[in-house]
């Protein structure tokens, strides 16, 4: 199975998976899925609202409108979706084995309300058809293993074989990435606010890691171009011909000279420019920027091979 070269991010509100073969997908909206797969993977919606807006992540205007808000202090709603979402996922998937991916518990209620919905469709059909696995990771890092996956479902791999691919993509992919600013994660809770207010005073740029689970710092950065030197860094050190694709929430231009530098200093197998979903923009803020790469299986290199350009979401 090919996979077209050009990939852009799953329109919000499109009609969840219905795959008919041995195994199906579900995961949700921050898994950044294209709709070429719309009909392997089920997307869930988690919901975004500024004030009394909703946000359509398919309008380019309305994602520029939510981040100029963000910078002028309002601040958005945001609501796992509830297990009846999952289920109704769930539901849409003929297929005999479901497997659905998550983001960490400790992150989100995505986790328990995909797990609970697994239980009731058990209840429903008197038997046990889906199988919830936490990612240990979000956004990118979960974009990639669920395109893997993906990769095998289409192909019509059986469970145990999309399963084993997918645990083995989760201890190898890796993320990194850096924050305009630590005000949006700090509203988030994740940080302490004072340590927040005075990184930002000091215009300090954070480039993160994220790996299995773990966060770590791995520089400090003070520049647009201090964060893709630190980024690029990063790099050097990949194995084998790696996935890559590059994030950026309301930064665009900085996200295709990161997508340059890249390219530079790895042997990139493909490589595609994402715009972040809103429901992670909340927490990352505006000026977000960063990547998600995961080696290739020898078998996997000439499917997703790409053209050498980098691919904009279309809106």
């Amino acid at each position: 199975m090919e996979i077209p070269p050009t990939v852009r991010a799953r329109p919000a509100g499109a009609i969840l998976g219905a795959a008919s073969g041995p195994c199906a997908l579900v995961t949700g909206s921050g898994a950044l899925v294209p709709p070429e797969l719309a009909g392997t993977v089920g997307v869930v919606d988690l919901p975004v609202r500024i004030g009394d807006q909703e946000i359509d992540a398919r309008s380019a205007d309305e994602l520029r409108e939510f981040y100029a808000r963000l910078r002028h202090g309002e601040t958005p709603e945001t609501s796992a979706s509830p297990p009846g979402e999952f289920l109704e996922a769930y539901r849409r998937c003929r297929s005999e084995q479901i497997l659905c991916l998550t983001i960490p518990a400790r992150w989100s209620g995505m986790d328990d309300s995909a797990r609970l919905a697994a239980r009731m469709l058990a209840e429903e059909e008197g038997r046990e058809r889906v199988t919830v696995v936490d990612t240990g990771t979000a956004a990118a890092g979960l974009g990639l293993i669920t395109r893997v996956a993906a990769r095998l479902c289409i192909d019509g791999a059986e469970l145990p074989e999309v399963l084993h691919r997918t645990e083995r993509a989760i201890r190898e992919v890796r993320m990194f990435g850096a924050l305009e600013a630590l005000e949006f994660v700090a509203r988030s809770g994740r940080i302490n606010a004072l340590l927040a207010g005075i990184s930002d005073s000091l215009h300090v740029r954070p480039v993160f890691r994220l790996s299995n689970g773990q966060t770590g710092r791995v520089a400090l950065t003070r520049t647009p171009s201090g964060v893709l030197s630190a980024l690029e860094k990063t790099a050097r050190d990949l194995p084998g011909r790696p996935w890559i694709l590059v994030f950026h929430a309301d930064a665009e231009e900085l996200g295709r000279a990161l997508e340059a530098r890249l390219r530079e200093v790895c042997d990139v197998a493909r490589c595609e420019i994402i715009a972040l979903d809103p429901i992670i923009g909340t927490h990352t803020g505006p000026g977000a920027v960063g990547y998600a790469a995961l080696p290739l299986l020898a078998d996997e290199i000439d499917d997703v091979r790409d053209s050498g350009e980098g691919a904009e979401p279309d809106r």
